[in-house]
């Protein structure tokens, strides 16, 4: 039994604090998932083209990448839970406001792209603050399990999000989604208001501009955390298959929308398995190997999904796209928690966040080049460089290389 309450896992799980910031970022992400899932599919039945999928999502980022740096600043000023509970509740607004809309048959085009980034950018509002929580209720030495059991939880909301939004929408309508997405949205924010309250810093004098200024300065000051953002932001180019999966769902499988979830779900699952498993594993000694191993795997179920025409194969693609994520994602951010300054880390993690709203950026990319060169050629080729930018920054860098 003692063996057994010594397992991180179980250490992590038996902290309160930790378990309900989970617990909110569990249900914010299955939200997140479901409204994408489910706009995704809404615009291509709505008779709108695979770059109409791409704009509701990559055009989110525009004012994420505004907001986002300011989001930073709120943690350092606010505290993390403050900021948290704020953006918790004003996405259960918009859900409120989405699901009336779809509801009551007079949605359309660009009242789904608005609403998408306006989500977006109250996305990019909590987002630090969800990083930054994590050491607060955390010691060092748990920060990567704690870190990977975090995205296991989101992992899990990316499996359970697609895939009830396929069936919803099958069984029920297309406005189902929307209704479940307000009550995921009113669990989250319970869950942000039980976590203890935060305690604000005292106010600095400086505004708000020049603390961001100071934070890109010291972020541009530290060899180590310029070259782990820019591998953070490599994400741009991984991320151009995502608007590729209900198009091949669509036209290369003809599998609907169940089969659009069953193919997001599969990718959930790969990454929900492998970050329980690096949660339930003594944290590593160094973190660059993993990024680079995690890269090459990405690189290789990346390609084989773009060429795949077999479905059951596509799906294990998909899954091992999945397991790379964690092992990447888990190693960068305790990279940068770790080499950072306790009093910069909102300001860090806010620089961080941006690389993860980029995503969507890389979205709408992929989605229009993809109908320019071909969406497999796409695919092959920003993989390719996104493994050349990753193994290039790390190798480059003796001290990025002990690390």
């Amino acid at each position: 039994m003692n063996k057994i309450r010594q397992l991180p896992l179980v250490q992590l799980l038996a902290n309160g604090s930790y378990r309900d910031l989970v617990g909110s970022n569990f249900t914010n992400m299955m939200g997140v998932e479901l409204r994408i899932m489910a706009q995704s599919w809404l615009i291509l039945e709505l008779g709108a083209s695979q770059i109409w999928v791409g704009a509701a999502t990559g055009l989110r980022v525009v004012p994420a990448l505004a907001i986002g740096l300011f989001a930073g600043v709120m943690v350092d000023r606010l505290g993390g839970r403050s900021v948290l509970l704020f953006e918790r509740l004003l996405l259960l607004l918009l859900a409120v406001v989405t699901a009336a809309v779809v509801v009551a048959g007079v949605v359309n085009l660009w009242q789904i792209v608005v609403l998408s980034i306006v989500s977006s950018a109250v996305l990019a509002v909590g987002m630090p603050a969800g990083q930054a929580l994590v050491m607060n209720y955390l010691s060092k030495e748990s920060l990567q399990a704690g870190n990977s059991l975090n995205m296991a939880g989101a992992s899990l909301a990316r499996a359970i999000g697609p895939l009830a939004g396929g069936f919803l929408i099958a069984g029920f309508g297309m406005g189902s989604p929307f209704l479940a997405l307000i009550g995921l949205y009113a669990v989250s924010v319970y869950f942000t208001y039980r976590l203890p309250r935060s305690e604000p810093s005292k106010p600095s004098g400086t505004s708000a501009l020049r603390e961001i200024s100071d934070g890109l300065k010291y972020i541009r000051s530290n060899p180590v955390l310029l070259r782990v953002m820019f591998i953070a932001f490599s994400v741009i180019l991984s991320a151009a298959m995502v608007p590729i999966i209900p198009v091949y769902a669509r036209d290369r499988f003809d599998v609907g929308e169940t089969g659009f979830g069953i193919m997001l779900t599969a990718w959930a699952v790969g990454q929900g398995a492998s970050a329980l498993w690096i949660a339930s594993k003594k944290p590593w000694e160094r973190k660059t190997p993993p990024i680079l191993f995690s890269t090459i795997l990405f690189v290789v179920a990346d390609i084989t999904f773009a060429l795949s025409t077999n479905f059951p194969l596509t799906l294990v693609s998909l899954a091992l796209v999945g397991a790379a994520i964690p092992v990447w994602a888990s190693s960068t951010i305790t990279l940068l928690q770790t080499q950072s300054d306790p009093k910069m880390i909102g300001r860090v993690m806010s620089v961080f966040t941006l690389s993860l709203q980029s995503m969507m950026f890389g979205w709408f990319l992929g989605a229009w080049i993809g109908t320019i060169i071909g969406n497999a050629q796409m695919i092959i080729i920003g993989t390719l460089i996104y493994l050349v930018v990753n193994f290039g920054l790390i190798l480059s860098s003796k001290d990025l290389r002990r690390l």
